[in-house]
């Protein structure tokens, strides 16, 4: 409809196309593999489920989101869950949002010094490089859903899956 306002459908038409193409290959480098997807914030770490915050990786995108239950609202901040529970799910990926650099927090401990502790070294996503830190935090945490965060967020999972 905006699009429409400025006489640019076009160009929109041609951007939405190059974006279904990107997902379309992230599906299927995505198809079969499990993951938790979650946020790191005040040194723990919450799961996220397909309800909210990054949930375009469970859904669009197709991962098994195994970190939470389907009845779970996680929309909002996520879920605390231990790092005993990312090892018993062993997943193979996880995906990190660090919270805490979104919002510029002080002090806080960065999401890697977070979650590379001895528990999530002895998880499959660990040990084969398949932890995966959004490089763009503040887009998944403030701004999904624009044409320029979509963009962002999808370049963030193609150079740590696509790109090897």
């Amino acid at each position: 409809t905006i699009a429409s306002i400025f006489g640019l459908e076009d160009h929109v038409e041609a951007l939405m196309a190059d974006f279904d193409s990107r997902i379309d290959a992230l599906k299927a480098f995505a198809e079969g593999k499990t993951a938790i997807v979650g946020m790191t914030t005040s040194g723990s770490f919450n799961v996220l489920g397909n309800d909210g915050r990054c949930s375009i990786i469970g859904k669009e995108i197709g991962f098994e989101n195994i970190g939470v239950d389907a009845d779970i609202d996680t929309s909002t901040h996520g879920n605390e869950a231990s790092f005993e529970f990312i090892v018993e799910k062993d997943p193979e990926y996880i995906f990190v949002l660090d919270r805490d650099a979104a919002i510029q927090t002080e002090g806080a401990q960065l999401a890697q010094e977070v979650m590379e502790n001895d528990l999530v070294k002895g998880t499959q996503a660990y040990q084969n490089g398949n932890i995966v830190y959004l490089a763009h935090p503040a887009v998944w945490y403030t701004a999904e859903g624009g044409i320029t965060a979509l963009d962002l967020m999808l370049q963030d999972l193609e150079s740590e899956l696509l790109e090897e």
